[in-house]
């Protein structure tokens, strides 16, 4: 009976032990989770009454829920994460090596490719109000941040995505002439543009990077989709104002125009081949990593162990290119002479 009694106790304490343990680590994730969203906002803005407005609580119970007295809700913590753009997953470490990804997906219509350029200006909106931001972007393409400083040309990617990639019906036939540029995408495309230029970041590119726009404008000039051949001159020519616009923001080492000393923009030429578009995130303690996938789709993650994989791999490709933002201005003027020359040799 009493070493029964022993086997009982021994139990008892073992499910109390892991009762603690799963107590502390709902407690540390409940707290990470805290600040994380703290991290993103901006100073002088109080994440108790965000909080509140988010989940129609009260003050009194958003100071609950932030000083760990009420654990937040299933359903407030999906809409808590979708406003401040921060995933859950990253506050467990992925077990059996998987990686939770979320698939920003537009379908086959407009409204969804709408959706997806609001997407991607909503993450940009959070990063610009963070106190704490970086950008760092591994360009396999051209960024779609500097093409909205270029309308024809961002209607131009914007339309190609749309009839060759997600085959929206309306976009099958006719002219890329035909159809005007949404007021409502653009207006979009211009909030991206100007929160790029506030949040300070770091670029990677490569000789190919130009090579898929100039592929694309090839494609449908000989696949007939230019009503004028004045259009594909036109695009050319906004390509080459656009390279002389990074090229500027590399001498000033600035991507904002009129606060040439504000020093948030570093630009790196890599030999090897980049092979992916790839955007990593910093907004404080948090962590984003943002993947193309099927030509222009993104996968995104906050897993930890990927996050941290992902910006080794980052500071690996710096360390084997070549920084020309605010020095090496005979590398920076033979890369760009180099990329004008492609786009000369197209127009000819």
């Amino acid at each position: 009976m009493f070493r029964n009694l022993h086997k009982l106790q021994i139990i008892s304490i073992s499910i109390i032990e892991k009762s603690l343990k799963f107590m502390a680590q709902k407690e540390q994730i409940q707290e990470l989770f805290i600040d994380s969203m703290r991290a993103t906002m901006p100073a002088g803005i109080s994440l108790v009454n965000e909080i509140a407005d988010l989940l129609e609580l009260s003050i009194d119970s958003a100071y609950r829920r932030l000083r760990g007295e009420t654990e937040f809700s299933l359903s407030e913590v999906v809409t808590l994460c979708n406003h401040f753009h921060i995933s859950f997953d990253s506050f467990y470490a992925a077990q059996g090596g998987s990686v939770h990804f979320r698939y920003n997906l537009p379908g086959n219509t407009s409204d969804g490719f709408q959706l997806f350029i609001e997407h991607i200006r909503d993450g940009l909106l959070m990063l610009k109000k963070a106190p704490e931001r970086r950008l760092f972007y591994v360009a396999d393409d051209i960024p779609l941040f500097l093409l909205f400083a270029f309308p024809e040309l961002a209607w131009f990617k914007c339309y190609y995505w749309m009839r060759s990639v997600m085959n929206v019906p309306e976009y099958q036939q006719g002219f890329f002439e035909d159809v005007e540029a949404p007021h409502q995408l653009m207006a979009a495309g211009q909030e991206i543009l100007d929160a790029y230029r506030i949040v300070p970041s770091t670029e990677i590119w490569s000789e190919q990077t130009l090579n898929s726009i100039l592929k694309q404008i090839d494609f449908y000039q000989e696949s007939g989709f230019f009503a004028h051949a004045e259009t594909v001159q036109k695009l050319y020519t906004e390509l080459s104002n656009l390279l002389q616009s990074v090229r500027s923001m590399t001498e000033s080492g600035t991507k904002q125009i009129t606060h040439a000393g504000d020093s948030n923009y570093s630009f790196y030429i890599c030999d090897i081949e980049i092979g992916n578009n790839c955007i990593y995130a910093e907004t404080g303690q948090n962590r984003t990593v943002f993947l193309r996938h099927s030509t222009f789709n993104t996968l995104e993650t906050s897993d930890t162990a990927f996050c941290d994989t992902t910006r080794q791999w980052i500071d690996g490709l710096i360390r084997k290119s070549t920084q020309i933002s605010g020095m090496a201005e005979k590398q920076r003027n033979r890369f760009f002479q180099m990329l004008q020359n492609a786009i000369r040799e197209k127009m000819l």
